[in-house]
């Protein structure tokens, strides 16, 4: 009876602990037509790019994340309708005083969802990143003073294949932009 109950317990942990990751609807490589249907129509970045931002409470909510976090669908290709998703950020929209992130809630979500990594002793002074590779996914906290010293905070989440498209993507915006400066 006892390893009935034991294991029983071991099984609602494990399932409350998979209901507290926020449920993104869709996997990195498919396209957003789910969550555009669901949320609004993405808005256009560069060319070849859209986005679509949500308040973190629409697709986690039950992680006591606030308004004050926003979850964005970053997605490639030509047309809407055939963008796939290439990464989603999670990011603090800190005011002025970095009040948000001194409450510490993107640090401790990652925490909890993604596995704990050392902060030192103050947690509020960290500034650094730290990654994890699971279920072929590349997890990325960054918590980064800037020099204003304001804080720059987000999870970033995509997959080996769709990060090194995201990068070569950006390296070629980039190379376009400086060519169209010489010119």
């Amino acid at each position: 009876m006892k390893k009935i109950i034991f294991t029983f317990l071991i099984f609602f942990s494990c399932s409350s602990l998979a209901q507290a990751a926020c449920d993104f609807l869709i996997n990195i490589g498919d396209k957003g037509t789910k969550v555009f249907e669901k949320f609004a129509p993405p808005m256009p970045g560069f060319k070849g790019q859209f986005y679509l931002p949500i308040q973190s409470q629409e697709v986690c909510p039950n992680d006591k994340l606030n308004d004050m976090i926003a979850v964005e669908y970053v997605f490639l290709g030509e047309e809407e309708d055939t963008a796939q998703l290439a990464a989603i950020r999670m990011v603090v929209l800190n005011d002025g005083n970095n009040t948000e992130s001194d409450k510490l809630t993107l640090m401790n979500y990652a925490k909890k969802v993604y596995g704990d990594f050392d902060t030192g002793p103050n947690p509020k002074v960290f500034n650094n990143y730290y990654a994890w590779e699971k279920n072929n996914k590349l997890i990325i906290y960054k918590r980064m003073f800037d020099s204003e010293e304001l804080i720059n905070e987000e999870i970033y989440i995509s997959n080996n294949e769709y990060d090194e498209k995201l990068g070569k993507f950006y390296y070629d915006v980039e190379q376009a932009e400086e060519a169209a400066e010489e010119n």
